[in-house]
């Protein structure tokens, strides 16, 4: 296990462009966590981009923490932190968004978060299990977007929603670093999802990815990566993996973040399924993963290619996995998040 710290500080870190790199006026980064507790989930992102508009001056970012809980009902918020508060240095994975920060030091990964307007904060240091999967230079509309996960993790800890205190002790857990450059708005929409068995014994876990263009008609990318223990096990690609879907997710309230953006996005159904299935065959080696979802909050995200939004439908659930992998059974049931950008 003592490796793992190792490859990751080799892989995730801090991808920012000085102002002279190609395409740097477009880029975009963000550092993504969930965290799949039965009694409270989390979703944490810390983002930096360009601010509409600026030069591509040096140091010149706007950083932005969205941070969503899940316990009596979703609550959370978006905080934009000043430019003159955010430090994110090159190379390195040690930022400081304002009063909040995510570091990893000590093989792990410490995040220290508060929103701005309402009452929650944690404070969770994130143990990976895992090594992590790179991809490059994946297409998005004109441009490229690449990422890290590590999908498995133990979050330790203490979770407050207002005067709910929650305190992890190994809770299951999910990270994934992105960065590349695209607008938002193009011609472009992704599927992505994790899930994690409940049981620390269990030693399987599944991400599920699919880049498509904005009609979803097209798939630019689609692969289902499975590992045992702490390693990949197994990749499925495109045309190994068929997928269907049924039903509609249904919910007499569809909370949107930050709250404001509900006035350019006042729609309250969405074409979400109530279930996702995924089948992937190579050979001898077969898996099917159902997800089933149980309810939705979305983040709007203005576009910066006309005066429409983004949405981003986070999607909690279950998904259940059976298959049979290198000759051996593959089985899990576990709580996950699937992700449906329109």
């Amino acid at each position: 296990m003592e490796l793992i710290p190792k490859v990751i500080s080799l892989t995730d870190y801090v991808r920012l462009p000085t102002r002279l790199e190609a395409g740097a006026e477009q880029h975009k980064e963000w550092h993504h966590f969930c965290i799949v507790d039965p009694a409270v989930q989390v979703i944490v992102n810390l983002s930096l981009m360009r601010p509409p508009g600026s030069a591509p001056a040096a140091g010149d970012w706007a950083a932005r923490l969205a941070l969503l809980v899940r316990d009596t009902g979703w609550d959370g918020d978006l905080d934009t932190i000043p430019n003159r508060e955010v430090r994110a240095r090159r190379g390195s994975l040690d930022l400081q968004f304002g009063h909040n920060s995510l570091a990893f030091r000590d093989g792990c990964y410490h995040l220290s978060l508060s929103l701005e307007n309402r009452p929650i904060t944690l404070q969770l240091v994130l143990r990976p299990l895992t090594y992590p999967l790179i991809r490059r230079n994946t297409q998005i509309a004109e441009g490229k977007i690449n990422w890290v996960v590590v999908p498995r993790l133990a979050a330790s800890g203490t979770v407050i929603v207002d005067r709910r205190v929650y305190r992890l002790d190994e809770t299951p857990a999910y990270h994934d670093h992105n960065w590349g450059q695209w607008r938002w708005g193009d011609d472009f929409a992704w599927q992505w999802g994790f899930a994690l068995p409940a049981e620390a014994e269990n030693p399987w876990c599944v991400v599920f990815d699919r880049m498509t263009d904005r009609r979803r008609s097209t798939a630019l990318e689609l692969k289902l990566s499975l590992w045992k223990g702490d390693r990949l096990q197994r990749l499925f690609f495109q045309d190994e993996i068929r997928l269907e879907q049924s039903g509609f997710v249904v919910q007499p309230r569809l909370d949107k973040f930050p709250r404001p953006m509900s006035l350019l996005a006042p729609e309250r159904t969405t074409d979400v399924p109530r279930r996702f299935t995924v089948r992937a065959v190579r050979g001898d080696d077969w898996l099917d993963c159902c997800f089933t979802a149980e309810d939705i909050a979305q983040i709007v995200v203005p576009n910066e290619t006309n005066l429409g939004v983004t949405i981003i439908n986070e999607v909690g659930g279950m998904l259940r996995l059976t298959g049979r992998i290198k000759g051996e059974d593959a089985a899990m049931e576990g709580r996950g998040f699937f992700e449906f950008l329109t």
